[in-house]
């Protein structure tokens, strides 16, 4: 009896999140730690949309049209937390970028306007704020240069949260996000597998990395802090990488060798620009592409978390190894490998 009792309570307790995007690889992860938080999780998805990341996961889910504002507003309602995570890193044109990272955003903070929600939760991303200027990283405070479309629409949804955002907000930034369910990274893992590591240009590319679980775990932080109120964060794990360091630290959880062979970048933009044509016979916009190209040039991608520890006591617990390590053994054992 007593046991009954203390499961009612704790399940009148939980807090009743929504999570957009919740399929994807950053959203299905989120999905998982929040719920290992004791959350009520409600997964906003397409009904078109593939939930094998969400199999037998105990969630609810909602198939809301993004450019309804009635289906939205029901499936915010009675929602505590909104986490928007749910964005087009590829699309076919700057338009269509802005349509999926723009105007959705609005349409979903007006919706909740009405609504119990406490706090918004929104994804974005380094790209948003732009490279740094050298190989000190980049914070908060820096003024943004975005150089492609995706960049430069997740700029514009930060403003709109920023500005029409009814209830307390927070906004993340991760820096390149690597982890089980990612398929951009695999890339790298399947070459490396063949023996091959393919580096773009001559020039050494320093980045900023961010292993998936170290991740969704400063954003739930955010979530919980009021310190995060109206916050903009950058999310890392406090190391600057070499490319080389990355593909590395692969090399070993495979122990594999692999060839580094470095790419003019004039050739990049030759398959980018293959790309470019071919995607209006596809519809889709393939991984290489100019706007991808813009961004590979820039040899700073460096973000500071600083301003993280400060406010959120975060502090990532995944070196390197040890989240390429997890990584691969996930990709074998889903035989994604």
């Amino acid at each position: 009896m007593t046991k009954i009792l203390h499961n009612f309570l704790s399940m009148l307790m939980k807090k009743k999140v929504l999570v957009t995007g919740a399929n994807g690889f950053v959203g299905s992860n989120l999905v998982r730690a929040l719920l290992k938080n004791n959350y009520d999780v409600t997964c906003m998805v397409r009904r078109t949309s593939n939930l094998s990341s969400l199999e037998n996961l105990p969630v609810t889910f909602k198939y809301a049209d993004y450019h309804s504002l009635s289906s939205l507003q029901e499936a915010c309602k009675d929602q505590e937390i909104i986490f928007h995570v749910a964005a087009k890193v590829r699309e076919i044109n700057e338009k269509r970028y802005f349509d999926a990272n723009v105007e959705v955003t609005k349409n979903l903070l007006e919706s909740i306007k009405s609504s119990n929600v406490k706090k918004f939760v929104f994804l974005s991303t380094q790209a948003a704020a732009g490279p740094a200027d050298g190989i000190s990283p980049k914070t908060e405070n820096c003024t943004c240069n975005p150089v492609s479309y995706y960049g430069k629409s997740k700029l514009e949804a930060e403003r709109v949260v920023r500005e029409e955002c009814s209830v307390p907000w927070v906004i993340i930034r991760p820096s390149s996000v690597y982890g089980p369910y990612d398929k951009d990274f695999l890339q790298y893992f399947k070459l490396v597998n063949k023996h091959i590591a393919p580096l773009a240009g001559f020039k050494k590319k320093y980045f900023s990395l961010v292993y998936v679980e170290d991740l969704v775990q400063m954003i739930i932080m955010a979530a919980e802090s009021e310190r995060a109120d109206n916050e903009i964060f950058f999310a890392g794990d406090g190391n600057v990488y070499l490319l080389e360091d990355f593909i590395d630290a692969v090399k070993k959880a495979m122990h594999k060798k692999a060839i580094k062979l470095h790419i003019p970048i004039f050739l990049s933009y030759i398959l980018a620009a293959f790309n470019e044509c071919l995607k209006y016979f596809t519809k889709k916009q393939a991984t290489i592409n100019l706007q991808k190209v813009k961004e590979m040039r820039k040899c700073y991608w460096l973000c500071s978390i600083e301003k993280a520890k400060k406010l959120l006591n975060y502090e990532s617990c995944f070196s390197l190894k040890e989240g390429v390590s997890e990584t691969y053994q996930w990709y074998k054992e889903h035989q994604w490998l």
